[in-house]
């Protein structure tokens, strides 16, 4: 099946207010930015469920900034804004966050201002959006109705304790609508590289005993669905990848290299349910320098039994969980 773009409008808001809706019902949009260089990673993550009161639905926002380049892990998040039916992507104002996506799903004003974390770039995608479900594999229920993926440049600043940081490079964002429910899968892999003019999303989702491979290969302006890969992965003591190298290759019959190496780490306890290892890399595509993002999910008994030291409390990273609601 060739790649199939979504249709103007597609990365649109989905969900909306519900006084009927499932708790797990909700939409989010999430910005990884590899700063490796830095020794960074940075994650800037919101969402609206559908369950809220008034005609409103409850909303968050966070920002987390991690790596060797700080201290420690700085994270800032608000949740249980109560946001109405006619606030939209394009002008999104939850907490600290303000994002501004354009219809055409090519680019993205972000600003996130928070007490110790302040942020704002701009994000230009190198190819159209990827979403799941007009592809092979299609989208779990567990994990949403459909998501989408894209690859992109970024520009911008940081400024962190009152450091600033200028960086133009290279990041990848995800949205997804739908049900989630965190218990669905026993692993996933979440691969994105990106270098000029090239990117690469690999998912391969385990569940209910099934593995389903998703993703493309964007390069020479072409977009090709990927059929298959053969990518050895490197892994420190507390299961945190720390290379990858080989290959992958798409419906075009074109065989991709990648090698991405070390250069942040975050253990997030994403849930009760699952822990995602994130990794902020360094990267190549056919030799050609960029960045890349590599997340990893294992259930938390999974991690407890095969790492060699226990981790430290990240609770405060937890976003599946009860909140008190709020006026926006």
């Amino acid at each position: 099946m060739p790649f199939i773009p979504l249709e103007h409008g597609g990365e649109n808001r989905h969900i909306f207010y519900s006084d009927t809706a499932d708790e797990n019902v909700r939409e989010s949009l999430a910005y990884l930015l590899p700063l490796p260089d830095l020794g960074l990673g940075i994650i800037v993550y919101t969402w609206v469920h559908s369950a809220g009161k008034d005609g409103k639905g409850r909303a968050g926002s966070m920002a987390v900034v991690y790596g060797p380049g700080v201290e420690q892990t700085v994270s800032e998040a608000s949740d249980g804004i109560l946001v109405p039916d006619s606030m939209g992507f394009d002008d999104w104002r939850v907490g600290a966050i303000t994002l501004n996506a354009a219809d055409d799903a090519m680019s993205t004003h972000l600003k996130f201002s928070g007490e110790r974390i302040s942020l704002e770039y701009e994000f230009t995608g190198i190819n159209p959006p990827f979403a799941f479900v007009r592809h092979p594999g299609g989208c779990p229920s567990w994990l949403a109705d459909d998501r989408s993926e894209q690859g992109g440049r970024v520009v911008g600043s940081l400024v962190l304790d009152g450091v600033r940081h200028e960086y133009d490079t290279f990041g990848h964002r995800d949205h997804s609508w739908g049900t989630r429910d965190w218990g669905g899968p026993t692993h996933w892999k979440w691969w994105n590289i990106m270098a000029p003019d090239a990117s690469i999303h690999l998912m391969e989702l385990q569940y209910f005993g099934k593995t389903t491979l998703h993703g493309y290969v964007h390069r020479d302006g072409v977009t090709s669905v990927i059929t298959d890969y053969d990518i050895d992965v490197e892994f420190d003591g507390q299961v945190m990848q720390q290379k990858l190298d080989g290959t992958i290759t798409d419906e075009d019959g074109r065989t991709t290299r990648i090698r991405t190496w070390h250069g942040a780490d975050l253990h997030w306890p994403v849930s009760p349910y699952l822990t995602l290892h994130e990794a902020s890399m360094h990267g190549e595509i056919d030799g050609v320098a960029g960045a890349a993002y590599i997340e990893m999910a294992w259930p938390p008994a999974y991690l407890a039994h095969h790492s060699e030291t226990e981790e430290a409390d990240a609770s405060q990273l937890t976003v599946d969980r009860e909140v008190e609601l709020t006026q926006s």
